[in-house]
């Protein structure tokens, strides 16, 4: 019998919602982590989520350099030359003289009119900062859905060591009683080691439960990215039949599909980007219209043949102009008609990035509201079935203290027993897994309470 969470568990690609608000201090390394904790501290300490969160910083960087844009350049300049043989003296006549002359001029230009470029550019870092955000969300769900399903496979395996305890118990206890009717001379010397033998088994299967328990929680804490494992463990949920009950709300997967292309983030950020895409054609053109520039500048000179000091040139060889710069575009090689016909392919692309990503959100909603309504299904026949294989053990059990039963026919019933808690514990984590992925695609946040 397998003992690890179904594969299933280990490839689904669904994403769930975030954790908002303040985050709280971890737990300490020896306490129990609830699923609340343990996502938290993935989403904190995840790579691909600091590099998300980078991203956004720098498309926040490009959008305050769209922004400033908008105001007047300043620039100064100060030069120092010497000049040999013959120039143009301060008096402005030809000499042959060594000549030092000195320049200080400040600048300023402003943009009046670029066809709207610098608007359009503001908005699609806008919109590009905006589609980053939407990525990040993405990342720190993708976090929260691969914590949650290490969450489940601990919690199942701990519910299979708990049942490998159980049979190891019953093994244990049915070996005293055989002890006591083989005294009595109900049973043959053979059933005591027809015994041991079982109890044995039951034992082994209870450390190969302990190991996939270690082993599950050693996944779950490398997930997180904690330094050591050393000392973790988790918060088992109460997940009776009533609060399992409750969790069935399939409602239908096209209501499903019309909540969820609304506010998945993959979505959102394909339709950002395809908005970017639209605004860049705009952009493109702006470069067909005239720019009009508001320039003006102070300039003064210095010269070494002039007889008056350094603050009287300042003052007298300064001037100063103010003035207007149109630049109107006639011919650059179709350079600009070639950036729009790009701009307008690559938001042909984007529209089929978006109706991909829409058609595979359908496909994956289709698939999850199936698979819960199987899982559910499943988890009810197996709680059926559990409650039968009880009842025949336990009237085997009667049977063989009675000593009107073998230890065969015992054995038989245990193992049915042990197969049928085993199909229910999965059953149970499977349909609260696939439930969980449905109440995502609605944008409720993962929780097990």
């Amino acid at each position: 019998m397998k003992r690890i969470l179904p594969i299933f568990l280990l490839c689904l690609t669904a994403i769930l919602p975030p954790l908002h608000g303040q985050t709280p201090p971890r737990p300490a390394a020896d306490s129990l982590w609830s699923l609340d904790d343990c996502i938290r501290y993935a989403q904190q300490h995840n790579i691909e989520v600091q590099q998300r969160a980078l991203s956004v910083e720098q498309r926040n960087v490009e959008l305050s350099t769209a922004r400033f844009s908008r105001l007047p350049d300043l620039n100064a300049g100060i030069g120092y030359n010497i000049s040999f043989g013959r120039g143009t003296s301060a008096d402005n006549t030809r000499k042959t003289e060594t000549l030092r002359t000195g320049s200080f001029d400040v600048s300023a230009s402003m943009p009046l009119f670029q066809g709207l470029r610098i608007d359009r550019r503001i908005k699609g870092s806008k919109l590009d900062l905006a589609a980053a955000m939407q990525d990040l969300e993405r990342a720190r769900e993708d976090v929260a859905v691969n914590v949650m399903t290490r969450y489940l496979e601990v919690l199942y395996n701990k519910e299979l060591v708990a049942i490998a305890e159980r049979q190891a118990a019953l093994s244990a206890r049915q070996m005293a009683r055989s002890r006591e009717l083989i005294a009595a001379g109900k049973q043959p010397e053979s059933t005591l080691y027809e015994s041991l033998a079982l109890e044995a088994d039951d034992r082994l299967a209870l450390t190969q439960a302990q190991n996939d328990l270690k082993l599950a929680l050693l996944d779950l804490s490398q997930t997180l990215n904690r330094e050591s494992a050393a000392g973790f463990d988790i918060v088992v949920p109460v997940l009776d039949s009533v609060a399992l009950s409750s969790l069935r709300q399939l409602g239908s997967a096209e209501a499903v599909y019309a909540e969820a292309v609304q506010q998945r983030p993959r979505i959102r950020s394909e339709r950002l980007r395809l908005e970017s895409a639209d605004n860049a054609i705009r952009t493109a053109r702006s470069a067909l219209y005239p720019s009009l520039y508001l320039r003006g500048g102070y300039g003064t000179g210095i010269y070494s043949t002039l007889n008056t000091d350094f603050w009287s040139q300042f003052a007298k060889n300064s001037n100063e102009f103010v003035g207007l710069s149109l630049s109107i575009p006639i011919f650059n090689r179709r350079a600009t008609r070639n950036d729009i016909r790009t701009a307008k392919l690559s938001m042909r692309s984007q529209e089929l990035v978006l109706l991909d990503a829409e058609r595979t959100l359908r496909k994956e909603i289709e698939q999850a509201w199936a698979n819960a309504d199987a899982a559910y299904a499943k988890y009810r026949s197996a709680e059926q079935a559990l409650a039968a294989a009880r009842v025949a053990f336990d009237y085997e059990q009667r049977k063989i203290e009675a000593g009107r039963s073998t230890l065969f026919d015992f054995n038989d019933a245990k193992t049915r027993m042990e197969k049928a808690e085993s199909q229910s514990a999965q059953a149970r984590y499977e349909f609260v897994f696939r439930q969980k992925i449905l109440d995502f695609y609605r944008g409720e946040p993962p929780t097990l309470r």
